[in-house]
C-alpha cells in the first residue's frame, strides 16, 4: 500500500511541476507552455522521477486535459488548457496554503 501512496506522490508531482514550469514560462515569455525534457530535468533534480510512467503519467485523461497537445518526450512544448490553467491556480494557492 506504501508503495501505491509513493507512486500517486511521484505521479502528482509530475504534473505539479510541468504547471509550475508553465507559469514561469508564462512570466518570461508571456505564454504558458511547457518544454517535457524540461520537467525530465526538473523532475529527475526535486525527487519526482519515475522512469517507467514518466510520460505514461501526462498521457491519462485527467492529466492529458491539462495540455493542448500530448505530452512526447523530447518532443515540443505544450500549451496549458484552461483546465490545466485552473489547476495550475490550485497549485499555486495549495503552496501559499501550505507556506512553501
Amino acid at each position: 500500500m506504501e508503495q501505491a501512496a509513493s507512486t500517486n506522490k511521484i505521479a502528482r508531482g509530475q504534473i505539479e511541476w510541468a504547471l509550475l514550469l508553465a507559469l514561469r514560462s508564462a512570466i518570461t515569455s508571456n505564454v504558458f507552455e511547457v518544454d517535457p525534457e524540461a520537467v525530465r530535468s526538473m523532475c529527475q533534480e526535486k525527487g519526482f522521477y519515475d522512469a517507467a510512467d514518466f510520460i505514461k503519467n501526462f498521457k491519462t485523461p485527467k492529466n492529458a486535459a491539462f495540455f493542448q497537445g500530448t505530452i512526447e518526450p523530447q518532443g515540443e512544448a505544450e500549451k496549458l488548457t484552461s483546465e490545466g490553467q485552473k489547476e495550475l491556480s490550485n497549485v499555486v494557492k495549495a503552496l501559499v496554503a501550505s507556506g512553501s
